[in-house]
């Protein structure tokens, strides 16, 4: 049996749009949900906290915690510093969403989950949450320029209500959110940045690089067509000691490395990572480069991939990136992925890419 609690914030009832859709998502993946209902709660931070413990104590006295084997706590603002007390307190081992989580939260010893965190949200610090979450190893999404909310603050402070373009992007922002969410429910998954230091032969111990290739794109006479190729693609021990040694590199040198992890019973899996290096180049193409994209055999179709070049586009544009640049593998599904993503035929080729895999596709992915 699974369960799902949801604890509100303060004025952030299960009804609104982070706690309506993961309390959706939870029980299409079969949770039964529960939604805490605070009610008079103060504004201040400390009143508030006491009360809503003591409302939950109330509402949840009567669950068998023992019944369930899976417990998920899905938690917003003051609701992540309720759940995590309320876990310390009753030793309930549990999974977490974090939304919008507050200093108070990290001193209750959180227990593993995804936090999500706004820049403008004007109840908690984004460094504060950033050394927090490294503290408890707890990985950390970051969105740009949103609120408490996780929404973005209306382009005219003046207008009587949002415009529209704030609202599409706003859906768009709940979109990813709900991505993410679904993905940790259904499979586990999670993604977070990687540190140099932890980028090592052992992390790649439960990836599988394996592809078989049939068809591949080639370039003949100025055209694009379609040639049988089949060959089998996978590494060798030679080829992981230098994904690690160029990995490390990038990080050390000021890239950005992004990876999909899997939680399961056995440990925290690295099923996928994406890559981009530091530096721009190719004039007024603004290039910065996917250096890599990889996604384990047997975790191919769950949307890893697309989560992780959709990070890669968020870090290259906050870096002043125009366009990515991608010299890409050839077969006929991986070009289709990418074609998926938005990529077109590099304007520019970069020679150092084209001598080191003559047969790859050069692309570029515009960040507008």
């Amino acid at each position: 049996m699974k369960i799902a609690i949801l604890f509100p914030g303060i004025g952030y009832h299960c009804d609104k749009p982070l706690l309506y859709y993961s309390g959706k998502l939870a029980a299409q993946y079969q949770y039964e949900v529960i939604k805490v209902p605070y009610t008079n709660l103060s504004r201040s931070i400390p009143e508030a906290f006491a009360d809503a413990c003591s409302q939950t104590e109330n509402y949840l006295k009567n669950i068998n915690w023992s019944q369930y084997e899976d417990i998920l706590f899905i938690s917003k603002s003051i609701g992540t510093a309720v759940a995590a007390a309320y876990a310390q307190k009753h030793d309930i081992r549990c999974r977490n969403i974090y939304y919008t989580p507050l200093a108070q939260t990290f001193d209750f010893a959180p227990q593993f989950g995804l936090v999500f965190h706004g820049t403008r949200d004007s109840w908690a610090e984004t460094a504060v949450i950033e050394k927090k979450c490294q503290e408890h190893r707890l990985p950390l999404s970051i969105i740009e320029n949103v609120n408490h909310s996780l929404e973005l603050e209306p382009a005219d402070t003046t207008a009587p209500r949002p415009v529209k373009s704030d609202i599409i992007q706003n859906i768009r922002i709940l979109e990813s959110v709900m991505n993410l969410t679904g993905q940790y429910l259904a499979s586990g998954l999670y993604y977070r940045a990687l540190s140099a230091d932890e980028i090592c032969r052992e992390l790649f111990r439960n990836f599988t690089r394996h592809q078989n290739v049939g068809k591949c794109w080639r370039k003949e006479d100025g055209k694009w067509v379609i040639r049988d190729d089949p060959f089998i693609d996978d590494w060798t021990e030679d080829d992981y000691q230098f994904l690690v040694q160029c990995l490390k590199n990038t990080v050390q040198t000021g890239g950005f490395v992004y990876a999909a992890f899997c939680e399961h019973s056995s440990g925290h899996m690295l099923k996928g990572f994406v890559s981009v290096e530091p530096a721009l180049f190719g004039g007024e193409q603004g290039y910065l480069d996917l250096s890599s994209i990889h996604v384990s055999e047997d975790m191919r179709g769950h949307g890893i991939g697309k989560s992780l070049f959709l990070a890669a586009k968020n870090w290259a544009r906050q870096k002043g990136a125009r366009k990515l640049y991608l010299s890409t593998h050839s077969a006929v599904e991986t070009q289709a992925f990418y074609k998926a993503m938005g990529c077109v035929e590099a304007q520019v080729y970069d020679q150092h890419h084209v001598e080191q895999e003559p047969y790859d596709c050069q692309l570029e992915c515009p960040l507008g």
